[in-house]
């Protein structure tokens, strides 16, 4: 029996070795990939909102420090400029946000299992009438402080100066398509939830509005190439 252990025991090491992943070794690359956003809040009653694909794809530079002279292990670090839509219908009218950042997201790479924490400076907003083809603020209907009788004015929001900054887990794969001398095309995926609302609390021109700051979630599918160095 002892013998029997013995052989079952130096045929999984062997196979381990036959089938074990060469590291990879330091490299650096840059990466596209369009992301699919969702809203993830409560919605005013009359507004319907679905998943929006962002059109422009995130653009980076990505890097990658081994960790293990026998594994796929590594520390990675991408660097992007990030897009994330909302649309949405209001009164039978189509409107689109858009959201960018400067994202910095570091992370860890297993094989091809990756997972990080983005964090992402805010840098541009825009919010577009899709049906009239406008660039508009949100605007909400609210009395005048101090007015007798109550006078109903509208106040804009202002987002490009309210926006948050970005927190936001990701889990993800970065599968080698094609390889040569520790250079490599990947495909990347990976899936990620914000923590933070989209926009300051100061958006919004009354407290009760608050309850309709949104955060997302996006999956982002796109290629990567790594120059091994």
């Amino acid at each position: 029996m002892k013998h029997i252990l013995l052989f079952c025991l130096i045929g999984i090491l062997t196979v381990s070795e036959l089938y074990a992943e060469e590291p990879y070794p330091f490299s650096i690359g840059l990466s596209a990939m369009p992301r699919i956003s969702m809203y993830n809040a409560t919605s005013p009653a009359d507004e319907t909102h679905g998943m929006a694909f962002s059109g422009v794809p995130d653009i980076g530079l990505s890097i990658y420090v081994p960790a293990s002279r026998r594994e796929r292990v590594g520390i990675t670090m991408d660097i992007a400029y990030a897009t994330y839509k909302n649309s949405y219908t209001k009164s039978s009218v189509d409107f689109a946000r858009t959201f960018n950042y400067l994202t910095i997201t570091p992370g860890l790479s297993y094989s091809f299992f990756t997972v990080g924490i983005a964090v992402g400076l805010p840098i541009g907003y825009q919010r577009k009438n899709i049906t009239s083809g406008a660039v508009e603020e949100e605007g909400w209907s609210v009395i005048k402080s101090g007015s007798n009788p109550p006078e109903k004015i509208t106040k804009y929001g202002n987002g490009k100066d309210n926006m948050s900054l970005l927190i936001e887990p990701r889990i993800g794969i970065c599968y080698p398509v094609m390889s040569n001398n520790g250079s490599r095309l990947n495909v990347n995926a990976n899936i990620g939830l914000m923590m933070n609302n989209l926009y300051k609390d100061e958006y919004y021109p009354t407290t009760n509005l608050q309850q309709f700051n949104a955060s997302m979630m996006s999956f982002a599918l796109g290629v990567q190439y790594m120059f091994g160095l």
